[in-house]
């Protein structure tokens, strides 16, 4: 009984290693090629043999950003801030949150000041090289005027003042004697 039980089992695996040699036989009369008879498929060009692309410049990390100093921070702040005084409108996000209202309820007051220098014509920094605030002497057509901004950690003007400029010794009248 062992026999006939082990008979199927030959058959099945003989055909399970005859059925792929099967497969691969071609009947008379065909080829096998991939392309279809009397044409050719058509040819991929090998990029291994095409012409050699131009070597590529090497990349240079771009220069570090130059950092922007406290001075130049507080010096475009101010071009910001007399520029709102002079339109009448401060705005209160340049400002900490104890200055900003405080110079907004004096702006009755302020704006008509700066307004009256006439035209912003030049800032120069005069005394920017402490921790404290930035000294900034401030030419309007009809002005020259002083201004000290300090600014916090943050980059917010926690302190703004200004006053007419002092005569500079230069600029003064020569003293003469009788």
């Amino acid at each position: 009984m062992t026999r006939f039980r082990t008979l199927p089992l030959i058959a099945a695996l003989s055909v399970l290693a005859i059925g792929p040699a099967l497969a691969q036989s071609v009947p008379p009369g065909q080829t096998r090629a991939l392309a279809p008879s009397g044409g050719a498929a058509g040819t991929l060009p090998n990029t291994f043999d095409g012409p050699v692309a131009p070597p590529v410049a090497p990349v240079r990390p771009a220069a570090p950003a130059r950092q922007v100093t406290d001075a130049e921070m507080a010096e475009a702040a101010l071009r910001a801030i007399i520029g709102q005084m002079q339109s009448g409108a401060l705005d209160p996000d340049l400002f900490t949150p104890d200055l900003g209202p405080r110079l907004q309820g004096q702006m009755t007051t302020f704006g008509p000041l700066v307004q009256s220098f006439g035209a912003l014509r030049s800032i120069e920094a005069e005394d920017t090289a402490g921790d404290g605030p930035g000294q900034y002497r401030v030419t309007f057509d009809k002005a020259v005027t002083q201004w000290l901004v300090g600014l916090e950690e943050g980059g917010l003007v926690a302190a703004l003042l200004f006053r007419p400029a002092p005569e500079t010794p230069a600029a003064a009248a020569p003293v003469t004697q009788p």
